[in-house]
C-alpha cells in the first residue's frame, strides 16, 4: 500500500480497494435521498430496513458482527419478498415492481465491500431514482430527484478518489453543468418515441367518479380535493355555470342505481352492430359539423379509466378517440401520466337521438317505487300531457320546503330509495335530485338518462381552471322536441352550488374535505395564503403544461417558429446589406468553405488521435511535454513510467491515472504480449492519458 506523503490529505478510501466508514456513510446517505423521492408511496417499513442493513455494515465494521452470508442475504430478500407480497397482494403490479428494486437496493450494501461494489449501489441508486418518475412528474419530485444525483454524482467522484468534500462537489458540479446544455438541447430536438415496454399498472383512478352511482355516492367526492384534470380555453371561455364536463351517461336503472350500458353489451342485446355505438377517430360521426362552441385544452391526471371529461357533447380531438353516441368520450388506453389533450365541444347535450331507442331510456322496473309513479300520473293529468310543463312542475317541487341540499345526506335503505327521499328524507345532494327527476320523467313515459360528471372547477389568475374530486356533479338529460335537453335540479334547490361550487353550501358543511384535513384549500379565505396557493399551482401548471406536456406537435411547433426567425434575420441582412446578390454569394461561399475546412480540421484531429492511441512512445512523449509546461516535466535521464510514478502524488484526482499509465507502457515496452491485449492497452493507456489531460487541465499542479 503506497504511504501518504506527509501534507496530503487523506484519501476516502481506506486502503485503495476497501470501503472506509466515511465511504459507506457517503452510500448511507445517498440511498436515503432515493427512498426519500419514494416514501409518499412506498411502505414506511423500508425506512427500517435501510437503518438496520446500516446498523448491520456499521457493527460488522467495528469488528463485532460477520461479513453478512449467503445464507443471511437470501433470507433478507425471501423477507422482502414476502412483505412486499403482503403489503400489495401482488408483485406484479407497478407499485411491487419498485418496491422490489428498492429493496433490492437498500439491501446491497450487505455485499459491498470495495470500489467496483460500491459503484455497482451508486448506479442501482440511478436507476432507482429514474424509476420515481412513474409515480409523479411534478416539481417537488424533479428538484429531489436533481439533489439525490448530484449526491450520487458525488459518491462516483469520490469513489474516484477525491480527497476531500469540496474537491468533489466541485467536480460534480462541473460535471452536472457541462451536461446541462446538452440534456436541454435532446430535450428540445430529440423527436419524442413511444415506450419500447412499459409496467403492469395497478387499477387506481385518479377521482373518485365511477360509472355507475346511487343517492349519495357523488356527496362522498366532497370529502376529497383530489385533482381530476385542468383546462386552458382558446378563445371564449364558459361561465360557473356553463362548465358542465361529461363524463359518463348513466341509462341503466335498476331501481336502486344508475349504470351505464357499456358499447359492446349493448350492441349484443339489441342486436345491433357496435360501430352503431362507438366509432374510432378524430371527430365525432354523430354531431353535427358545425363550429365548436367551446375548444380547450386539457392537462388529464393520471388514471387506469379510458375516460376523458367533454364540455358537452364532444365534436373533435387533436388525437385518435372512442366517440360514443351517447355524447361520451373514451381514449383508446387509460393513461400511465399526464397527458394533454385538444377538445372541441358543443357545451350542450348531444343533438343526436340514442341508437338503443328511445324506449330504452324510458324503461324502470316493474316494481318498486309506487309512490313516485303515483306523483308522476298526477303530475302528468295536471300539465295535460305537456312534457315542459310536467317537467317544470318537477323542478318547482323541488325548489319547495322541505326539500334541503346538504353535503351529509341521510342514508337511504329502504327497497324503494326514490319514495323514501321524495316522502321521507327530503333532504339529499345532486344523485338525489337528480336519480328522482329521471325516474319521474321516465315514470310519465318520457325518456331520461342520467349523466356524472364535473360541473364547475376552480378559475386560475392565469387563466387556467383546475377540476377536483369535489366538484362532481349529476344531472339529467330529457329527450324534448327532436334533441336531448339538459336539465339540473341543483339549479332549483341550490344554485350557489352552480355559481360557487360545493363550499358554497353550508348544511352539512363539516363534511367539506373532510379525507384532507391538512389541504391548504381550507385556508383559501386567507388571501396571503391563498395567494401562495395559486401561484405554487400556476408555476406547477406551467411546469407540467411545458416541460412534461412537450410532444412532438410542440417540438414541431418550436422547430417552426426558430426556421421562421431564422429565415427573417437571412431576410433582414440581406434586405440593409448593399450588394445583395455579391452577398448572398459571398456569404454562401464563405459558409462552404467553413464547412470543408471544419469537416477536414476534424478529420485530421481523428486521424492524429489514431495514430497517437497506436504508438505509445508518442502519446507518452506528448504527455510529457504538456506536463512539462505545467512545472510537473521528468527530470534528467529519468524514465517515463518513472516521471509518471513520481508526480503521480502530487497530481491529486489525476494521480491513479498516471500509475496506470506507467503500469500500460512497461507492460507494451517490455513485455511479450499478442497483438489483441496490445490493442487493448493502446487503447485503456490512451484513455488514461486523456483523463490526466481532463483532470490536470482545471487546476494547477503543485511543483514539487
Amino acid at each position: 500500500m503506497r504511504r501518504r506523503r506527509p501534507g496530503q490529505a487523506p484519501a476516502v478510501l481506506a486502503d485503495g480497494r476497501a470501503l472506509s466508514a466515511a465511504m459507506l456513510r457517503q452510500l448511507f446517505v445517498g440511498q436515503c435521498l432515493v427512498l426519500a423521492l419514494h416514501l409518499p408511496w412506498m411502505p414506511v417499513w423500508l425506512v427500517g430496513l435501510a437503518v438496520a442493513v446500516a446498523g448491520y455494515r456499521h457493527l460488522q465494521l467495528r469488528r463485532r458482527l460477520p461479513r453478512a452470508s449467503m445464507l443471511l442475504r437470501l433470507t433478507a430478500v425471501g423477507g422482502l419478498l414476502v412483505a412486499l407480497w403482503l403489503e400489495f397482494g401482488t408483485l406484479h403490479g407497478m407499485d411491487g415492481l419498485i418496491g422490489l428494486l428498492l429493496g433490492v437496493y437498500l439491501l446491497k450494501l450487505l455485499e459491498t465491500h470495495n470500489r467496483r461494489d460500491a459503484r455497482v449501489v451508486v448506479m442501482i441508486g440511478m436507476v432507482v431514482a429514474t424509476a420515481a418518475f412513474l409515480h409523479d412528474q411534478g416539481l417537488p419530485m424533479a428538484g429531489g430527484a436533481l439533489l439525490a444525483l448530484g449526491w450520487l454524482v458525488q459518491s462516483l467522484v469520490w469513489l474516484s478518489g477525491a480527497t476531500g468534500a469540496r474537491q468533489a462537489w466541485r467536480e460534480t458540479a462541473w460535471l452536472l453543468g457541462l451536461s446541462a446544455p446538452l440534456m436541454a438541447l435532446l430535450f428540445v430536438t430529440f423527436p419524442r418515441v413511444g415506450p419500447l415496454w412499459s409496467l403492469p399498472q395497478v387499477d387506481r383512478a385518479s377521482t373518485g367518479l365511477t360509472d355507475e352511482i346511487a343517492p349519495g355516492d357523488i356527496a362522498e367526492l366532497s370529502r376529497s380535493d383530489a385533482r381530476a384534470f385542468r383546462a386552458r380555453f382558446e378563445g371564449r371561455e364558459p361561465s360557473p355555470y356553463e362548465r358542465y364536463w361529461r363524463v359518463y351517461t348513466l341509462s341503466h336503472f335498476d331501481g336502486v342505481r344508475w349504470s351505464r350500458a357499456a358499447p359492446r353489451d349493448l350492441a349484443s342485446a339489441l342486436g345491433h352492430p357496435l360501430d352503431r355505438f362507438v366509432r374510432e377517430g378524430l371527430r365525432s360521426p354523430w354531431q353535427a359539423s358545425g363550429a365548436p362552441r367551446f375548444t380547450a385544452e386539457l392537462l388529464l391526471e393520471p388514471d387506469s379509466r379510458p375516460w376523458r371529461p367533454s364540455l358537452g357533447t364532444p365534436l373533435a380531438s387533436d388525437s385518435r378517440q372512442r366517440f360514443l353516441a351517447d355524447g361520451t368520450l373514451e381514449g383508446l388506453t387509460s393513461l400511465s401520466s399526464r397527458s394533454l389533450l385538444r377538445l372541441s365541444s358543443s357545451g350542450a347535450a348531444p343533438s343526436s337521438p340514442d341508437p338503443a331507442g328511445l324506449a330504452w331510456h324510458a324503461m324502470l322496473p316493474a316494481e318498486g317505487n309506487p309512490r313516485t309513479r303515483e306523483l308522476a300520473e298526477r303530475l302528468w293529468r295536471e300539465s295535460n300531457g305537456d312534457a315542459r310543463t310536467f317537467l317544470a312542475a318537477v323542478m318547482a317541487r323541488f325548489g319547495e320546503a322541505p326539500f334541503r341540499y346538504t353535503l351529509s345526506p341521510p342514508r337511504l335503505t329502504s327497497a324503494d330509495r326514490v319514495d323514501e327521499f321524495l316522502f321521507g328524507s327530503r333532504a339529499g345532494y345532486c344523485t338525489h335530485y337528480a336519480s328522482a327527476m329521471a325516474v319521474l320523467a321516465r315514470a310519465a313515459g318520457l325518456p331520461a338518462r342520467v349523466v356524472a360528471g364535473f360541473l364547475g372547477g376552480e378559475r386560475h389568475p392565469d387563466g387556467h381552471v383546475t377540476v377536483r374530486d369535489y366538484d362532481a356533479h349529476a344531472w339529467v338529460e330529457v329527450w324534448l322536441d327532436g334533441a336531448w335537453q339538459r336539465l339540473d335540479p341543483t339549479a332549483a334547490i341550490a344554485p350557489e352550488r352552480i355559481e360557487e361550487g360545493p363550499q358554497a353550501i353550508r348544511d352539512g358543511r363539516s363534511v367539506f374535505l373532510a379525507d384532507a384535513p391538512f389541504s391548504v384549500l381550507r385556508l383559501r379565505e386567507l388571501d396571503w395564503v391563498n395567494r401562495l396557493r395559486l401561484e405554487w399551482e400556476r408555476l406547477e401548471y406551467r411546469w407540467q403544461r411545458g416541460v412534461i406536456g412537450y410532444q412532438r406537435e410542440s417540438r414541431r411547433a418550436l422547430m417552426a417558429r426558430v426556421s421562421e426567425w431564422l429565415r427573417g434575420l437571412w431576410a433582414w441582412l440581406v434586405e440593409v446589406s448593399p450588394g445583395r446578390g455579391a452577398l448572398v454569394t459571398g456569404l454562401t461561399l464563405l459558409a462552404a468553405l467553413g464547412g470543408l475546412a471544419g469537416g477536414a480540421w476534424l478529420l485530421r484531429l481523428g486521424w492524429r488521435y489514431h495514430r497517437r492511441a497506436r504508438d505509445e512512445r508518442g502519446l507518452l512523449l506528448a504527455l510529457q511535454a504538456w506536463l512539462a509546461r505545467r512545472g510537473l516535466g521528468p527530470e534528467p535521464g529519468e524514465s517515463p513510467a518513472a516521471h509518471l510514478r513520481r508526480i503521480a502524488p502530487q497530481a491529486g484526482t489525476a494521480g491513479p491515472a498516471l500509475e496506470e499509465s506507467a503500469r500500460h507502457l512497461e507492460r507494451l515496452v517490455y513485455a511479450p504480449v499478442g497483438s489483441a491485449e496490445r490493442r487493448e492497452r493502446q487503447r485503456r493507456l490512451a484513455r488514461r492519458v486523456a483523463e490526466v489531460r481532463r483532470r490536470l487541465g482545471r487546476r494547477r499542479a503543485p511543483v514539487s
